[in-house]
């Protein structure tokens, strides 16, 4: 007869333990990080299902050339139908499904965590990881992180919104969300924390990051286990041949800087010049991204190297295998694809983007500084990676830690800082 009150005394107790109790809310934050990191994992490995289907590749830029997979009878001109089929897709998704007041990616987190508690709706946040999904294996040239920390605040919702969590320990939750989420996409945990703290809460208590260091941790164990561990870029070990070259790298820090607000003005410009056209055109929201797709099917058919994340030319560009010319083009190439992709209504981050076109701009800065040294493309590469991402996430420190994470290149702590 008492085993109903004895239950609801137990779960009264639990409740209280995780509302309202450090040790109860580090749990959740632990929860948290598992739930985002296998989101993460799902997620990547969505992206290279859909690019293997079209293309026959994991990384269509490790190869360029003709698609050897389901497009294969197309040539070529399988660069313009794929952005295409995967717009026809995104485009009811999100509008059915996509609709949120917050915003979507990075942009959104930060608008809920500044005027509400953080929290993310898990409809519209699913809707764009598969959009995101879509865009990317078709072509799209966007990265993972921003659809990845909109997940992980909507996976905190769920958590906090259902136990009734504090507005304040509901807004640490889902900054812990965050990320995690961006440890797992850039395999870089103490990054996702100090993103968290820098950008989202702006706040740099004991806490919080406790909080967000719990998520991220738990959130890149796993992915390690589903994953492996290898570096996001495997590169020799760099150094600066003299403290000379501090001055070169003042200088790419400032280039670095210009580029970053440049690419993030591009965008804006790109998005408003579409939303005009696409009212002057009377185009229904559900078909903006196939017709933008067939914009970013025009580039991919001119600059192949454009296609999703182009890993395999970032690799190339810090080897040194391009010319000062060639890589100043290749810049420009992003920044049009990325700001094209975004204003036609496809979902992604611009981390990822922000990353190449620093690595880029430092791999032509190294060519024309050193053009005698061969492993000034990838030191400089490096360094540019980290000026242009500060300039245009406006995260300094996350930069920093962010970029040492992914490389391994601790030599270059000091100078990358100066960046």
């Amino acid at each position: 007869m008492n085993a109903r009150p004895v239950r609801e005394h137990c779960r009264d107790v639990l409740l209280g333990l995780l509302r309202y109790h450090r040790s109860g809310l580090f749990m959740l934050a632990v929860g948290v990080g598992l739930a985002s990191g296998a989101g993460a994992v799902l997620f990547r490995a969505g992206i290279d299902a859909w690019t293997r289907l079209l293309t026959g590749a994991q990384d269509y830029t490790a190869s360029l050339g003709p698609s050897v997979g389901a497009l294969s009878g197309l040539g070529r001109w399988f660069l313009v139908v794929a952005p295409v089929i995967s717009g026809l897709m995104i485009g009811p998704i999100m509008s059915r499904l996509g609709g949120t007041r917050t915003g979507h990616g990075v942009a959104g987190v930060l608008w809920s965590s500044r005027r509400s508690d953080g929290a993310m709706a898990p409809g519209p946040a699913a809707a764009t990881v598969v959009s995101a999904t879509l865009a990317i294996g078709g072509g799209g040239s966007v990265g993972p992180e921003g659809p990845i920390a909109e997940l992980g605040a909507s996976t905190a919702s769920l958590f906090g919104r259902r136990l009734g969590l504090p507005r304040r320990a509901m807004r640490l939750l889902a900054a812990a969300g965050t990320a995690a989420g961006i440890a797992a996409a850039f395999n870089a945990p103490l990054a996702g924390a100090f993103f968290a703290m820098e950008v989202v809460l702006v706040d740099f208590t004991v806490d919080a990051f406790t909080f967000v260091v719990l998520a991220c941790v738990s959130s890149t164990v796993l992915s390690h286990h589903l994953l492996g561990t290898t570096l996001s870029l495997s590169l020799p070990t760099l150094n600066l041949t003299g403290d000379a070259q501090l001055g070169w790298v003042a200088v790419l820090g400032v280039l670095g800087g210009l580029i970053g607000v440049g690419f993030s003005r591009a965008r804006y410009l790109s998005a408003d010049a579409a939303t005009a056209g696409a009212d002057r055109l009377r185009l229904p929201r559900w078909a903006r991204p196939a017709v933008g797709g067939l914009l970013v099917g025009g580039i991919l058919l001119a600059v192949p190297e454009m296609y999703g994340e182009s890993s395999a030319v970032l690799g190339r560009a810090l080897d040194g295998r391009y010319t000062a010319l060639a890589l100043s083009a290749l810049v420009l190439a992003k920044i049009v694809a990325t700001s094209v992709t975004l204003a036609s209504g496809m979902p992604g981050g611009v981390f990822a983007p922000s990353l190449f076109i620093g690595g880029v701009l430092g791999a032509c800065f190294g060519t024309l500084v050193a053009p005698d040294r061969p492993q000034t493309a990838a030191v400089f590469g490096v360094l540019g990676m980290g000026a242009v991402f500060s300039g245009a996430a406006r995260a300094p420190i996350t930069s920093v830690v962010l970029i040492i994470e992914m490389t391994g290149q601790y030599n270059l702590l000091i100078p990358l800082m100066l960046a």
